[in-house]
């Protein structure tokens, strides 16, 4: 008889494979068991939190209500913006409703239609030209829940947030991907706006949410490229709440923010490809109309130094001081280099102003 051969190292290999197998067994095991738990803590919280997520939801849907605006036909806003007006707003406080402002410029008459489309009287409370924010007041008793104010500038890139507009039934998830600066053709920057993608076509006065329902930012307007990089894509640029935070208690007793008013000249540029900028149009009782200014009339400099853009234009001329500040600007007419001294003004003045300011 043969004895049997005897393999020292497949013994151990496979004794090792035997502990091996077992162990993967009990670590199977454990898995299923760790598995099971967690679905059981998931199916546990699901209710909670999908009633908590309809509770948000409903929250919402109610603190945002429809504007409508109608202004004056003859006044100088209705020129660009129409004299009848719709947008939306959100509920901020007792009777208090925010908004974008220039839904609000030079309003005659506001009505504010709620989620049970009740229809209530309401007038202007603020419009702060410098942030771009407008507070609404109902003459009536709103009674509806404000919303809490969040925090815009702790958010990071890209961040899921929701926005709803007025007349929509269901809230639209959003993307914000940029926080690049904006200069507006109407004397207008913001340095850290919301940029969001895809676009809304909703979007004046829209609010901005975070998924705990808290309010992030105000929809201003449709922008042809809200990425900045390489791949450009339309988006909405939405006003940071946390803009509105400093001034908000200026704004409730005032109707505006204090200190000293923001220097304006009544000029619509766009960046010319040469350098400098375009006249678009100009106020009609603006201070560069005033002085002589004319639509097609081409900046080159503030004070004898060039300028490089929209952004670059407007930090100088609110570097120089505030409104009553004079400024010279160097301008290209008919192929003609000139000047031209111009004393600013206050913006807000300028303008008719609202019923109920």
């Amino acid at each position: 008889m043969k004895q049997p051969i005897f393999y020292p190292d497949l013994e151990q290999t496979n004794a090792s494979a035997a502990f091996g197998a077992k162990l993967n067994a009990q670590l199977h095991q454990t898995a299923l068991v760790v598995l099971m738990a967690l679905l059981v803590v998931l199916c546990w919280h699901a209710p909670s939190v999908q009633a908590q997520s309809r509770d948000i939801t409903k929250q919402i849907m109610q603190s945002v209500v429809a504007l409508q605006v109608s202004a004056d036909p003859e006044s100088p806003s209705s020129q660009s913006l129409g004299p009848q007006r719709i947008g939306t707003g959100v509920v901020i406080g007792e009777n208090l409703i925010l908004t974008v402002g220039y839904l609000l410029i030079e309003a005659e008459d506001i009505d504010v239609l709620d989620h049970q489309q009740r229809r209530l009287p309401a007038n202007v409370a603020a419009y702060d030209p410098a942030s771009g924010f407008g507070l609404v007041k109902t003459v009536v008793p709103l009674k509806l829940q404000a919303v809490r104010m969040g925090d815009s500038d702790g958010l990071k890139l890209p961040r899921r947030l929701l926005t709803l507009g007025q007349s929509e039934k269901e809230l639209t998830e959003l993307f914000l991907v940029s926080r690049k600066p904006y200069a507006g053709n109407w004397e207008y920057l913001v340095d850290a706006p919301l940029m969001t993608i895809p676009a809304v076509n909703n979007w004046s006065g829209a609010g901005l949410f975070d998924d705990d329902g808290a309010l992030i930012g105000i929809g201003s307007l449709v922008v042809a490229d809200a990425t900045g990089g390489f791949n450009p894509r339309p988006g909405n640029l939405y006003l940071p709440i946390n803009l509105l935070k400093p001034i908000l208690d200026d704004l409730l007793a005032n109707g505006r923010r204090s200190g000293p008013a923001q220097a304006w000249l009544g000029i619509h540029s766009q960046e010319h490809p040469d350098g400098g900028l375009q006249i678009q149009r100009l106020s009609p009782d603006g201070p560069a109309a005033l002085a002589g200014l004319q639509r097609g009339d081409r900046i080159l400099a503030l004070d004898n130094t060039a300028i490089t853009g929209l952004s670059d234009f407007y930090r100088r001329l609110w570097a120089k001081g505030p409104a009553g500040s004079r400024v010279e600007l160097t301008f290209l007419r008919e192929g003609v280099s000139r000047k031209v001294q111009i004393t600013s003004a206050d913006r807000l003045a300028s303008l008719r102003k609202p019923k109920g300011v």
